[in-house]
């Protein structure tokens, strides 16, 4: 009786061990900041990451990415910069309109996408729009372009953000096939800023 009691006394330990650290992985793999981990800051309003699709990353790394992130190409394809915040440094929320400014980037192509932070999904809209893109964004004469992002219909490029308000949202800017220079300088390119106009 005394080694049964015993016996049951380890299972129960390492069982409950078993479930308690199973419950930090998951938790930690599923956390939708917990993708950050794996980025750098760049300029305080947009964060940089050479791990998403590179042999480097490690099995937690791919693991973030695959449960609550966008798919990641091989680094040697394509390289993201991430913003969660405005250039004041303010969160990205739904209710707020903010102006998008970019000049022309050495690559072969680009795009920048709206991400609901909480599911990591496209938020619908009737526009059936969650992106602009290097062949698709209006530009100036000298290349530089503007995609307005917020809850406002706009005449030019735009990305609508959440119905519902004080909703937190990501634009992420992916890099296809960046110049030999370009990559020489990563991650300190020129990024847009990102301007919040009204709120």
């Amino acid at each position: 009786m005394k080694y049964a009691a015993i016996l049951l006394g380890a299972v129960i330990i390492v069982a409950a061990s078993f479930f308690a650290a199973r419950a930090i992985t998951v938790n930690s793999l599923t956390n939708h900041n917990s993708i950050f981990d794996a980025f750098e800051d760049v300029d305080g309003t947009w964060m940089y990451s050479d791990k998403i699709g590179a042999a480097a990353a490690s099995s937690v790394e791919r693991a973030r990415v695959a449960i609550g992130g966008p798919l990641g190409l091989s680094s040697k394809e394509a390289v993201y910069f991430i913003a969660t915040r405005d250039d004041a440094g303010e969160p990205l929320r739904s209710q707020c309109s903010y102006r998008v400014t970019g000049v022309p980037i050495d690559t072969r192509w680009w795009s920048l996408t709206l991400y609901d932070s909480v599911t990591q999904h496209y938020v619908p809209n009737a526009e059936n729009r969650s992106s602009w893109n290097s062949i698709s964004t209006p530009r100036t004469e000298t290349g530089n372009w503007v995609i307005n992002v917020g809850p406002d219909p706009q005449d030019s490029a735009w990305l609508r953000t959440q119905e519902a308000p004080d909703q937190s949202f990501e634009l992420m800017i992916r890099v296809y096939n960046p110049s030999a220079a370009t990559r020489a300088v990563l991650p300190i390119i020129d990024l847009p800023t990102v301007e919040r106009v009204s709120c």
